[in-house]
């Protein structure tokens, strides 16, 4: 976020927020982060980890180059596609599969060993960017997806061999990960070209596919057909269709319903897995603002981060279904109680009350009292707050929970 830009928005805040003492995003001891292994065949955590007031930044060094995680749910989801990897480069390298490709009369050199792609391109900074997502709320959404050429070919051209293979392994199958996109490929081709079972010599290695924690899983479905069902069976297209009904069931306009289906920063198993738990809260009105701020995900981790919300909100509601309405309140979704609480609950891991941190909570703060003067809410969180954010938050009227769970 601009210098500029942060100064225009303090204008409009409390003359109290001046008076604040901030302090600077906290760094990490990757072996200590709970639920984070450090370390695997093939990638390592690099520590310290550092964060930027509302989400830890990993940096995974890898044999296919260094890759960056904004969150702890990206990091999830990179370090269970690693761990994939690594067991389907021990598939593709096991004699059951040679001996397979060999019978089928194809050339085992062509379709075995590690395979080392390009590297993966380093993103450089320290900042996750999905603070200034919620600045750009709105502003996505006539550019939504029109950067990444020819994305939808990639996504037509996703064969049912692959499909099996990724869900197996617990996996997107429309992966934005490149080495892993590669070994998919590599290997549902083998086996359409060898007429090989995915089921038999794509699993040859024992276990393999059972130490691998599913990114697909999610407590909602979507026409009544699970996520993980959804990426097994269903082509993109037809997945993309059910998205479509849904949201105009939702009462989604046409314009945003397309321009959320037309960004690639979403893959179709993520907007099953955000359009399936926003439907789940069937006596929500307003669900359609939450497509609004998913609109403006312009980033693969902005996108991850507002399929997580929904799945975290939609978890919210099945615990306490007394929610009447979702609002967004600067750029970030809240649902609202009927006795006129706002609540969010959102995929944040460290929150730390810098300068940065401070004015994006107080522009909340702000919408809330636009809406209800007086009005109080809570800022439930998947990870920890800072002494001083939960003290400055109180003054502003939000409560903070923390180590929320889906």
């Amino acid at each position: 976020m601009s210098v500029c830009a942060i100064a225009a928005m303090s204008l409009a805040l409390p003359a109290a927020a001046f008076a604040q003492t901030f302090e600077k995003a906290p760094s990490f001891n990757a072996a200590q982060i709970g639920g984070i292994v450090p370390s695997g065949e093939n990638y390592t955590v690099r520590s310290p980890v550092r964060s930027d007031g509302l989400l830890r930044v990993y940096s995974l060094e890898t044999p296919y180059g260094e890759t960056v995680a904004p969150g702890d749910q990206m990091a999830h989801m990179r370090i269970n596609e690693l761990r994939a990897l690594a067991q389907l480069e021990k598939v593709s390298s096991s004699n059951t599969f040679v001996t397979a490709l060999a019978n089928a009369g194809l050339n085992p050199l062509k379709y075995t060993g590690r395979l080392i792609t390009s590297p993966v391109e380093t993103i450089q900074g320290t900042f996750s960017g999905i603070g200034a997502m919620f600045s750009r709320f709105g502003a996505g959404l006539n550019n939504a997806g029109k950067s990444q050429d020819g994305a939808l070919a990639s996504l037509i051209g996703v064969t049912s061999e692959r499909r099996t293979l990724a869900a197996t392994y617990g996996v997107d199958p429309y992966t934005d990960f490149p080495p892993l996109d590669a070994k998919l490929k590599q290997l549902s081709e083998a086996a359409a070209l060898g007429g090989l079972a995915v089921t038999g010599a794509l699993i040859a290695v024992p276990g393999a596919a059972g130490i691998v924690v599913s990114n697909l899983s999610t407590a909602n479905k979507l026409n009544n057909v699970s996520i993980e069902d959804l990426a097994r069976q269903y082509t993109a297209a037809q997945i993309l269709d059910l998205n479509r009904k849904k949201l105009i069931e939702m009462e989604v306009s046409p314009q945003l319903t397309e321009s959320l289906l037309a960004n690639r920063n979403y893959t179709p198993i993520d907007m099953a897995a955000m359009v399936a738990a926003i439907d789940s809260m069937k006596t929500v009105q307003g669900r359609a603002v939450f497509f609004d701020a998913a609109a403006a995900a312009d980033e693969r981790s902005n996108a991850y981060f507002m399929r997580r919300q929904a799945e975290l909100l939609a978890a919210e509601y099945k615990r306490r279904p007394a929610y009447q309405h979702i609002v967004t309140l600067g750029g970030l979704p809240f649902l609202v109680a009927k006795d006129g609480a706002f609540v969010t609950v959102a995929p944040l891991d460290a929150l730390s009350w810098t300068a940065d941190t401070a004015a994006r909570l107080e522009a909340f703060t702000k919408s809330r009292n636009e809406l209800v003067a007086k009005s109080r809410g809570e800022i439930r969180i998947t990870g920890k707050a800072s002494a001083l954010a939960k003290k400055q938050l109180k003054a502003l009227g939000w409560t903070v929970v923390e180590n929320q769970r889906g």
